[in-house]
């Protein structure tokens, strides 16, 4: 088979995946990269702005507009600091906590009905050959925080 042949179905797939990933968050009425905020600060709770963009590799500015809008929608709070009023604490709101629950049931579907026609034995298979792919591709040996430093800044450019 032509590698380009091989190369255009990876794109193509990581395309439909991120559109129907995309959509999802739409539906329940989240933008592209809010997702992301809205696990991060649910793990973190209480966790500060600064603390947010750098565990997203995003700049405070970026952050600062994507938190404003989720806080305009109610799915965030920010809580000024006790004692440096420079700080704000974020904190998932119920509202918050119910699109981002919904969100993650209808992206655990859509990974289920990628799948759905594989066996255990056939989701290893490719699981290893994804792996030699990506070791064949990342000669730089990029951590998972450098890509997704440019992801991410990409993402939030665009908010």
């Amino acid at each position: 088979m032509e590698l380009r042949k091989l190369v255009c179905e990876l794109i193509s797939i990581s395309a439909i995946h991120r559109y129907r990933i995309t959509k999802s968050a739409s539906s329940v009425g989240l933008y592209f990269g809010q997702p992301m905020i809205l696990d991060y600060v649910l793990q973190h709770d209480a966790c500060t702005q600064k603390e947010l963009a750098e565990a997203m590799h995003i700049s405070a500015a970026s952050i600062a507009v994507s938190i404003k809008r989720i806080e305009k929608a109610g799915l965030i709070t920010r809580t000024p600091d006790e004692t440096d009023s420079r700080k704000n604490h974020l904190s998932v709101t119920q509202k918050g906590k119910d699109a981002f629950m919904e969100f993650r049931k209808i992206c655990d579907a859509t990974d289920e009905a990628m799948f759905r026609d594989f066996t255990p034995e056939e989701r290893e298979t490719l699981h290893r050959l994804l792996v030699r792919l990506h070791n064949n591709l990342d000669s730089e040996k990029l951590t998972r925080e450098e890509i997704s430093k440019v992801l991410n800044k990409e993402a939030f450019d665009n908010d």
